[in-house]
């Protein structure tokens, strides 16, 4: 017996689905930290009107732990002493992929601000050039 292969079309729809899902919860860990919440998973279900089942799936988990908003399942299930080395250095990467991401994003706003500056600046030369009134 052969096994089907799903169609590109839905694979590719299921990407698109899940990387949204992703960047809908990001963006919401992120606006409920700026407005200074302790986020917990039910936050941001009232905040992405997700369901609960959602948070439980792997990419979701992914962006839980990274945030720091839930913990790794390995830790929760291993009650071992001898693998906190372990634990701790997959800490230490997940912290190190959280504050590169964070880096990133920097300097992204960062490139951003510099073309808003700019185009300010054009605005502002054609305002002056028109002989109207900057307020």
């Amino acid at each position: 017996m052969t096994k089907r292969k799903l169609p590109k079309s839905l694979i590719e729809k299921q990407a698109r689905t899940r990387n949204n899902t992703i960047e809908m919860v990001t963006s919401a860990i992120i606006e409920l930290e700026a407005q200074g919440y302790r986020i917990k998973i039910r936050d941001l279900i009232e905040a992405t009107g997700l369901s609960r089942s959602v948070f439980a799936k792997p990419h979701i988990r992914k962006v839980l732990v990274e945030y720091g908003i839930s913990k790794p399942d390995w830790i929760e299930s291993s009650p071992a002493r001898k693998k906190e080395s372990r634990d701790i250095a997959t800490l230490l990467a997940e912290k190190d992929g959280y504050i590169q991401r964070l880096l990133t994003e920097n300097e992204q706003m960062k490139y951003e601000i510099e073309l808003l500056r700019g185009k300010i600046h054009l605005l502002m030369h054609q305002v002056a050039a028109v002989g109207g009134e900057i307020l």
